[in-house]
């Protein structure tokens, strides 16, 4: 696999040249008007890659590569993929990831430098049985909105929290060798007080508001029998969440703040491949419990994410202002690779993608990922199971990202 080292050098030479450039400053921003009146959305949008560290390590490409219930934070049939090495009737799956962006100065590349950036925690647990599968997901997003203490004009130090949950059913059609999958995501988004942390945003308890509204997913990933190449699609359907929930205070008024009529996050649409380098063809069952051999995987995602009626962005919101969001739709380019360096002991991983502008007058930034996986401990468990960490980075342009996960190996 020494062509495989090769393939691997310039795409991580391309990643130091993004860190290089990571500190170029973006450019300063319009004076925006403050808010007046309820008149207004806020953007549920992440424009940077969210997910495990998996798919952050390979510039957010996924959609065809990423199985499990990891894979359901992009693709809802991904749970219906069996890794190659599982024979059993029925399996088990989860992850857990923490990523924060807490050493960003523009996180959601508005143009507007800050302290600080977001903190996520994703997680999942899913099995499948026979053909069929099923899987619940959670991501837990915060960030810090406001910087004052609520007296006179200035709007209280609040922490804005986004917290979605996915439930897919998926099956596997072995005639066709093809996984579909379908369901419903659900999307709350609360204010708090800045002393609650990112996994507070997964309760209602102490919010000063909170909005909720639903949407359904769908996805397929298509595995071609003895193929070394995988084809995947995912939409995911707009959420319009109205009805502001709030106990503390009143919505034109709530400590400084005036709260949006509706919050909506837009439709987004997933088309991706991935293509498998090594000894043995990808799409097969293989004896054994693990699939020990070097391989470099090559995958590639574009995302297209709709427009959003009378939306504005989070942060701005945080500081009285107005700040038009989701005008255009958006396209983003993602790809990367992964490198079975030492054959079930470590992989590494490295990537970039573009993240479209989202905000007026502000421009799209590139980013470069890096990650590596080590393989730790090994255990029973229904059968033979091996332990993972994986760490993860994103960089860009006054963005910076970091990733710890916990799984199996697969």
């Amino acid at each position: 696999m020494r062509f495989a080292a090769g393939l691997l050098v310039p795409i991580v030479v391309g990643v130091v040249g993004v860190v290089g450039i990571a500190g170029i400053a973006s450019p300063a921003h319009a004076e925006l008007p403050p808010i007046t009146s309820r008149d207004y959305a806020i953007d549920l949008y992440d424009g940077v890659a969210i997910g495990d560290s998996t798919m952050i390590g390979m510039g957010g490409a996924g959609a065809a590569d990423v199985i499990g219930t990891a894979g359901v934070l992009i693709n809802p049939s991904a749970i219906a993929v069996r890794p190659t090495t599982d024979h059993d009737t029925w399996s088990l799956d989860y992850h857990f990831d923490y990523v924060t962006g807490q050493y960003s100065s523009d996180y959601d590349n508005n143009g507007v430098a800050s302290s600080g950036g977001a903190e996520l925690v994703t997680a999942g647990f899913g099995g499948r049985y026979h053909d069929w599968a099923l899987a619940l997901t959670f991501t837990a997003q915060t960030t810090p909105e406001g910087d004052g203490g609520g007296g006179g004009d200035a709007p209280a130090a609040l922490t804005a929290s986004v917290a979605r949950a996915r439930l897919a059913l998926a099956k596997w059609i072995p005639d066709w060798d093809l996984a579909i999958g379908g369901g419903f995501q659900t999307a709350t988004f609360q204010v708090k007080p800045t002393d609650n942390n990112v996994f507070s945003a997964l309760s209602t308890n102490h919010s000063l508001f909170s909005i909720s509204g639903t949407g359904v997913i769908a996805g397929a990933t298509w595995l071609p029998h003895l193929e070394s190449f995988r084809l995947a699609a995912a939409i995911d359907g707009p959420i319009d969440g109205g009805q502001v929930k709030t106990s503390t205070c009143d919505p034109a008024d709530c400590m400084g703040h005036i709260l949006p009529d509706r919050v909506r996050e837009p439709w987004r649409l997933v088309a991706g491949g991935a293509y498998r380098i090594a000894p043995t063809a990808w799409n097969q069952q293989v004896v054994g419990p693990f699939r020990d051999e070097p391989a470099l995987t090559v995958a590639a995602d574009v995302v297209v994410t709709g427009a959003t009626a009378d939306g504005f962005g989070l942060e701005a919101f945080g500081m009285n202002e107005l700040q038009r969001s989701g005008r255009h739709t958006a396209v983003s380019v993602r790809g990367g690779v992964d490198y079975e360096l030492m054959p079930g002991r470590m992989r590494l991983r490295a990537g970039s993608y573009w993240e479209p502008e989202r905000f007026e007058d502000v421009s799209g930034r590139l980013h470069g990922t890096f990650g590596i996986d080590l393989r730790v401990l090994e255990f029973h468990l229904w059968g033979p199971r091996r332990g993972r960490l994986s760490f993860t980075g994103d960089v860009a342009s006054q963005y910076r990202n970091l990733a710890f996960a916990i799984g199996f190996w697969h």
